[in-house]
């Protein structure tokens, strides 16, 4: 039997799911931030940029995570994002771009992925938890930058 992309990605985040042992509160950002440190789990190269979906419930808890693959186009990344969010019955996603880059700034990438993002989980009913891009040192959460 052959298996197709998506048998593969969610027989991952079944695995994700299991290795967690237990959710944890993605509104706690120290716990949110030593989790992507130990999901990272490689030295830094100066240049590279990994993007990471957590699932979570309504308890804004993450019950298991994606590592989504680069596209060429930012929509292929939603697109696999909410389908993603669907299949596990997700709540909220919370999205994250762990740079290894000494300064954290917003681009208008970012901002495209993120205007983007919300418009097509509204559509599905999947609340964006937060944007967070971050390195080994810090993070910028876009909820806590745009909060009036």
């Amino acid at each position: 039997m052959h298996l197709t992309k998506n048998q593969i990605t969610l027989a991952k985040l079944e695995f994700s799911y299991r290795t967690l042992k237990r959710p944890f509160n993605v509104n706690l950002v120290q716990n949110s931030i030593q989790f992507l440190k130990q999901l990272r789990g490689k030295p830094s190269s100066g240049k590279e940029c990994d993007w990471y979906v957590l699932f979570v419930n309504q308890n804004h808890e993450v019950f298991c995570w994606h590592k989504l693959k680069q596209q060429a186009k930012p929509i292929n990344c939603i697109q696999q994002l909410a389908g993603l969010a669907v299949a596990c019955n997700a709540y909220g996603v919370l999205v994250v771009n762990y740079c290894d880059v000494k300064s954290i700034k917003v681009n208008p990438l970012d901002e495209l992925f993120v205007s983007t993002c919300f418009n097509t989980c509204a559509k599905l009913n999947i609340e964006i938890i937060d944007y967070v891009i971050c390195n080994a040192q810090t993070h910028y959460s876009f909820r806590d930058g745009y909060r009036d």
